[in-house]
């Protein structure tokens, strides 16, 4: 694989660590430090001051373990660190092995393994057993919960050790070691206890890093690294040390198993990801056995920095990397003439070397250590990163939902830290939800957006009444209580009463119209209605230019305090309100007798309205009196009471009659028509003054004078079908005379009368009357239209005498059909003038039934009743022929009718 080429130097963010921590549990114990590493501390915090921040969001964070560490790196140094699920495993140069937590650093367990430093330490998977080897040649293998323990001494310092993952549940205990002897042995458990040593490789320098993951130990030295495969046996793979890198010693191979087939190499400033596959063809050309599995590389690039660590991070690489840079640059020289380290960065990298974050570390001491001196392990399965220093250790974990919110807030995205804290409450530990919101607000504000803080608030205090009103002390400090107002909750919850009194007054001083708005949305019950009554009364005397809002309010505030009549009479003088509906509500009509003229002005068809459905309480004298100098407001009063109730103003018929005339003359008739309270004599006359003739012609009908009254519509109307169809209403032969003297002499009212003959005019008549030598244009046709009604008339006649015999045929032949249709009957039924049935009647009788009664009887019994009582009257037509077919009524309901004959038949049973 092409390595890729080298990135340009990055943007570095220095992340700072969080030292109060630290500070706090090893302050008591780094009392005895050397002055020259209070120096260098001192130097540390100018530089981390003198650091620019990068706009990009971090992924990890920082923190440096306390407690019992810098007790235990007071005086010693680390020197490995092995991380386990819930503890870590640091050794010293003292040959101590610390068992600490890995989250606090607390200290659980110490051994003293060894008499010289610890060089590696390595724990099995379920982190029951620990495995540690030093200078001294001894190893060391322990159980953290049982006195299980294993010593093993070897004649050179052993330099790495990695311990079998299942070692708890293995039988063979294995594990293996290498050193500067160069050797890598494969030690297990054997015989009777004894263990027994197997070396996998040896001859190509020492050896000092081993990790072994499943079934794969892998093992760097100085030509480079090499794959074990523990299942087969066999050596499955070699990759060499990258060309042109430094001495192995002065930068050690670095390995980590991302999972177990993934191996990351870190070398110098080279950077390898291999793959362990499965061989499909494990045998060569020849035959010869080749290993079942071989290795692949994925990734492979080079970097502008030395790799003091590697490890994985989801699908991305993470690196502690040491930057060496030349002393012309201006670096300063430490005391033993070699050039000051520069500070430590942690990257995360992609596997294309596309630098995806970069943090500068704060490392203790850094400026005199060197690329070996740091070490770098990891946590996989909570992606934790522990930064190991002689004198410090840093644990990088991710960023968590806070850490986001931190960032966002430190750049002033407080809506878009609300946004990606909305749902996952659950999530925060330093921050809340409320505060989050609250902060959004607060940038709202201070950009001057007040709307659309207001339109947030009830959303982010819900019920909360100490945030409403801490909130609506704010908008009021900044005059912008107008923004908020409307937002202010009501009910659910309830604020306090000077909150919604400090709004109020603010409005009122400012705001005339949103305080009169306020008023009506906001229930009384809030505030101090009176007052707050009072401060409107002072302000109207301060401000008379705002009388017409303050007064509406002001009625409103009075409905709200039961003051219904005060509220009332601003009503009505500004005209303005609910007059109406308050006068009903409230049943003020006690109120309003003396204030007709107001009402009627306000609205003078609702208050008609009212007052004729309330004559009861307001008598229509009261009203009509208060009324008299406005004669339009007292027609449209006794018009609508003529419509309510046209008996409560019989008193003032003629009042009517003269403002209907003078106002709306074309009612004047249909009032005329339907009262019965207009006096006629002075009715006539203000229709004489106003030549009102079709409403005096009704008044003249209406007291008799008929022909007077067809003489107006003759002579003054001069319209011959009015005054034919007056002639029709009064249906008077001399009327009709009239009309047609009348007419002789005029020849359009002659033609009107031809073509309107027929019931009331004969024909004849009137054209043997029409003066001689009288030219009538149209006369013609008038003739000839009298000619064709008659026509039509004869023939209607004719047509109806037709179907009118027609009728009475299909009729009579109905009636004889059903009469002599067959009836059903109980044949068990007893004769009506004997207790005989008709079963056993003689064959010489016959059963006569009767339809219009129903009734039965034999022909024998009904001719015996000839000359008993029923039949005394022999000219009632009770008698039978010989035959008894003669049709005759029944003799029992002859004898109760009195009258009429109804048809019988007689048949045989």
């Amino acid at each position: 694989m092409a390595d890729v080429s080298k990135p340009e130097p990055p943007k570095q963010v220095e992340q700072r660590a969080e030292d109060d921590e630290e500070e706090e549990s090893g302050s008591g114990s780094e009392e005895g430090s050397t002055e020259e590493e209070t120096d260098e501390e001192g130097e540390t915090d100018e530089e981390e001051s003198d650091s620019d921040e990068d706009d990009d969001e971090p992924k990890l964070k920082y923190q440096r373990l306390g407690a019992s560490v810098a007790e235990i790196l007071k005086d010693r140094a680390a020197t490995c660190l092995a991380v386990a699920g819930k503890f870590l495993v640091l050794g010293t140069d003292w040959g101590n092995v610390h068992v600490l937590d890995t989250i606090s650093g607390n200290e659980c367990k110490m051994f003293d393994s060894h008499e010289a430093r610890v060089n590696d330490i390595a724990v099995d998977k379920k982190g029951d057993y620990i495995a540690s080897c030093s200078d001294d040649g001894k190893v060391c293998i322990r159980s953290l919960y049982t006195n299980d323990s294993q010593e093993l001494t070897f004649d050179r310092p052993v330099k790495a050790i990695a311990i079998e993952p299942d070692f708890l549940k293995s039988k063979k205990r294995q594990f293996v070691v290498g050193g500067l002897a160069g050797e890598l042995i494969l030690n297990e458990k054997g015989w009777f206890g004894n263990t027994s040593k197997k070396v996998l490789h040896a001859g190509e320098g020492p050896i000092l890093t081993i990790k072994w993951r499943g079934i794969f130990i892998a093992w760097a030295n100085d030509l480079g690294v090499k794959l074990f495969d523990t299942s087969t046996q066999q050596r499955i793979s070699y990759i060499d040390r990258p060309k042109g890198s430094p001495r192995p010693d002065l930068y050690r191979c670095r390995l980590a198993w991302k999972d177990d087939r993934t191996l990351l190499i870190g070398w110098a400033d080279s950077v390898k990801v291999a793959v362990v596959k499965d061989n499909a063809q494990p045998r060569g050309q020849a035959g010869a056995q080749l290993p079942s599995r071989y290795c692949e590389l994925i990734a492979m690039f080079q970097t502008d920095y030395w790799i003091s660590g590697l490890a994985s991070f989801d699908n991305n690489l993470v690196a502690v990397a040491y930057v060496d840079e030349d002393e012309s640059e201006g670096d300063e020289v430490a005391k033993g003439g070699l050039p000051e380290a520069q500070r430590p960065e942690l990257k995360i990298t992609s596997l294309r070397n596309e630098e995806l974050c970069s943090d500068a570390l704060s490392i203790r001491g850094f400026k005199a250590y060197q690329a070996n001196d740091y070490i770098l392990e990891s946590l996989p399965q909570d992606n934790y990163f522990y930064i190991v220093s002689p004198k410090d250790i840093v644990v990088a974990k991710p960023c968590d939902l806070d850490d986001h919110i931190t960032w966002l807030h430190s750049r002033g995205q407080f809506e878009e830290a609300m946004k990606a804290a909305e749902g996952k409450e659950g999530e925060l530990r330093t921050h809340d939800m409320l505060t989050i919101r609250q902060k959004f607000l607060a940038d709202l504000v201070g950009q001057g957006q007040y709307e659309r803080a207001a339109s947030n608030c009830p959303q982010i205090l819900g019920t909360d009444i100490t945030l409403w009103e801490k909130w609506i002390c704010t908008f009021a400090r900044i005059k912008q209580l107008k923004a908020i107002s409307r937002y202010i909750p009501v009910q659910n919850p309830r604020l306090g009463a000077n909150v919604y009194a400090m709004v109020l007054n603010e409005f009122l001083q400012s705001d005339y119209v949103r305080f009169q708005q306020t008023i009506k949305d906001w229930p009384p019950i809030l505030y101090d209605v009176r007052k707050i009554i009072t401060a409107v009364i002072e302000q109207h005397s301060k401000d008379p230019k705002g009388h017409g809002i303050l007064m509406e309010t002001l009625g409103e505030l009075y409905t709200h305090d039961k003051q219904f009549d005060k509220a009332l009479h601003i009503y009505l003088k500004l005209k303005r309100g609910k007059v109406f509906n308050l006068i009903s509500t409230y049943n003020l009509f006690d109120s309003i007798q003396d204030k007709i003229v107001l009402l009627m002005e306000f609205d003078a068809e609702k208050a008609a309205e009212l007052l004729v459905n309330t004559t009861s309480r307001i008598p229509v004298t009261d009203v009509i009196a208060q009324l008299t100098d406005h004669p339009k407001l007292q027609y449209m009063y006794l018009e609508k009471l003529s419509y309510v109730d046209a008996h409560a103003g019989r008193d003032f018929g003629k009042l009517q009659v003269r403002l209907t005339a003078d106002y709306h003359p074309e009612r004047l008739m249909s009032f005329l028509k339907q009262s019965n309270y207009v006096p006629l004599k002075d009715a006539m006359q203000i229709c004489e003054e106003r030549r009102l003739i079709p409403e005096m012609v009704f008044l003249l009908q209406r007291v008799g004078n008929i022909k007077k009254a067809l003489e107006l519509i003759i002579t003054e109307l001069g319209e011959v079908t009015e005054a034919i169809d007056f002639c029709k209403e009064v249906n008077d032969d001399e009327l009709w005379d009239d009309l047609i003297q009348r007419s002789l002499s005029r020849p359009d009212f002659i033609l009107g009368l031809l073509h309107n003959t027929g019931t009331h005019i004969n024909p004849m008549r009137l054209i043997s009357m029409i003066p001689t030598g009288m030219r009538i244009p149209g006369l013609r046709g008038a003739l000839v239209k009298i000619l064709q009604d008659f026509n039509l008339q004869f023939e209607l006649r004719k047509g109806c005498q037709i179907i009118l015999s027609q009728d009475a045929v299909m009729l009579l032949r109905r009636l004889v059909r059903a009469q002599k249709r067959g009836a059903r009957m109980d044949p068990r039924r007893t004769c009506e003038l004997c207790p005989n049935d008709f079963l056993g009647m003689d064959r010489a009788d016959k059963m006569v039934s009767f339809q219009c009664c129903n009734k039965h009887f034999h022909r024998t019994c009904l001719q015996g009743a000839q000359g008993g009582p029923l039949g005394g009257g022999g000219g009632r037509g009770f008698m039978l022929d010989a035959d008894g077919a003669t049709m005759l009524c029944c003799p029992m309901c002859h004898q109760r009718k009195g009258k009429g004959k109804k048809g019988a038949r007689s048949s045989k049973a």
